[in-house]
């Protein structure tokens, strides 16, 4: 006898996250105003995790994973010249680590549902204009061009993160031990 194989989930539709991306962000405010700074703290992550997955999506990008959405936020920020997008996306999903290591209260929360809001509204507005043109050092281009190879390398069933490097690309990546040891 077989094990039938579970169904693949299939994306949702760039208007379908836009949509739980704000929906989101409502419940945050509202689990804050109840005084739940860890449920707080999850939706604010997920309501920018789903507004980068609307992106995504829109472009035809992988974005099953956080190194995805790492990807794209790296990409964008290089090509839009918005070094604060990384920064901010590195704050919000310190967000998602206090879902479940309790290190923030509401009042710690609170402000970055506004910074939230702000950020998303950012990230949507890229789609109704092409990237300036931005000078690139050769390091960022070279940079650029491998978040983009992540967005659109073809998912792997087997690598765990989605993802296999060629030998070339592996040789590229830093290494494990660190050169002060």
């Amino acid at each position: 006898m077989t094990t039938p194989q579970p169904a693949k989930l299939r994306p949702s539709s760039p208007e379908r996250y836009e949509e739980m991306s704000r929906h989101l962000l409502q419940q945050a405010e509202e689990e804050l105003d109840k005084g739940d700074a860890l449920q707080g703290s999850e939706k604010i992550w997920l309501a920018v995790a789903h507004t980068l997955k609307a992106l995504a999506q829109h472009h035809g990008w992988n974005h099953r994973y956080h190194n995805h959405l790492r990807a794209e936020v790296s990409y964008l920020s290089l090509a839009w010249n918005r070094p604060d997008w990384e920064t901010t996306f590195g704050a919000i999903e310190g967000l998602h680590i206090n879902a479940y290591e309790h290190q923030r209260v509401v009042s710690q929360v609170q402000p970055f549902i506004d910074l939230a809001r702000t950020y998303c509204q950012d990230l949507a507005q890229t789609l109704l204009s092409d990237p300036p043109e931005v000078s690139l050092s050769e390091f960022q281009q070279r940079g650029k061009e491998r978040f983009i190879r992540t967005l659109t390398r073809p998912l792997s069933e087997t690598a765990a993160f989605g993802e296999e490097f060629t030998e070339s690309e592996q040789s590229d990546l830093p290494s494990v031990k660190s050169p002060h040891f």
